[in-house]
């Protein structure tokens, strides 16, 4: 499943971005473009790959419509903005936010690997357990788990499989 993931990372990955400029139809000066959320790109990129003739999207606050190439806000159909999509390799892309909407809320200083102001890893484990979701039932889309291995066993960190954090066997690691 590993080399799955590493061949994954070969590949060129999609990232979307909005046009964010003032006035997002003017075609004078320097054009703004704002990326989407990895969340919200992974969700136009799935739609964008479906063998609909008519391929939409849907974010909470704008329909995506690719056929034409443009957001459009729900709350104001009149209010409408270019999109494109733009193919990178995942070296290029490094330097982008969290692709976990939990680690955007509450983010853990890398370094120390200390927790930040949220919950540590071993405690939100324990909450989706404790919810019921095993570590098979979590929300966690087929392209992030990817994303997530690529970048777990590529990097410094090290995390443990829930049975080994259950059962306190990580104190080898340095936790207690």
């Amino acid at each position: 499943m590993v080399s799955q993931a590493i061949k994954g990372a070969d590949q060129p990955q999609a990232q979307w971005y909005w046009k964010s400029n003032s006035d997002p139809w003017s075609t004078n000066g320097n054009e703004e473009w704002t990326k989407y959320a990895d969340i919200e790109s992974a969700i136009i990129e799935e739609a964008f790959n479906q063998k609909n003739k008519i391929k939409l999207a849907e974010l909470d606050n704008y329909s995506i419509n690719l056929n034409e190439c443009i957001q459009i806000s729900k709350s104001d159909p009149n209010k409408q903005r270019q999109i494109k999509r733009v193919l990178t390799n995942r070296n290029e892309s490094q330097d982008a936010p969290s692709r976990s909407l939990w680690d955007q809320t509450f983010p853990v200083d890398k370094k120390s690997f200390s927790p930040g102001p949220g919950p540590s890893p071993v405690k939100r484990t324990h909450f989706w357990t404790g919810m019921g979701l095993g570590v098979s039932r979590r929300p966690l889309a087929p392209s992030s788990l990817i994303q997530l291995l690529v970048t777990s066993w590529s990097s410094e960190e090290h995390w443990c499989g829930e049975a080994e954090m259950l059962s306190g066997s990580v104190e080898h690691l340095g936790y207690k």
